[in-house]
């Protein structure tokens, strides 16, 4: 698959993390992560790499092609979804960012109801 040095759009979905050229569709890498779950993973984008959250598990990748640099499985601490912070990055969870969605539908909702 081509590598692209412009921006890419980064999707994850069951064990599976791909970068996506947003001009026209093209996959450019795939990997997929070697802890399972149906779990829809979290990314974290900072600098040269993505910061993955799945079930239970951290992983960092490179940007660029998508190699795992390294797995943390946090011990202890389950099997669900993982959510990520990190000062100054960008960064997708589905769960917070759906909750949110939900949550501005209601207030909109709410406001539409009382004018």
């Amino acid at each position: 698959m081509a590598r692209s040095k412009k921006s890419l759009l980064y999707i994850g979905t069951h064990r599976y993390i791909a970068a996506i050229d947003p001009a026209n569709g093209d996959e450019l890498w795939r990997t997929k992560l070697p802890h399972g779950g149906f779990n829809v993973p979290s990314i974290l984008i900072k600098g040269p790499f993505l910061y993955v959250g799945h079930a239970g598990h951290v992983y960092c990748l490179t940007r660029r092609y998508g190699e795992i640099v390294w797995a943390n499985g946090l011990p202890k601490m389950g099997y669900q979804t993982v959510i990520l912070a990190m000062e100054g990055a960008e960064g997708t969870s589905s769960h917070v960012g759906a909750a949110a969605a939900q949550q501005q539908q209601q207030a909109a909702a709410a406001a539409a109801a009382a004018g």
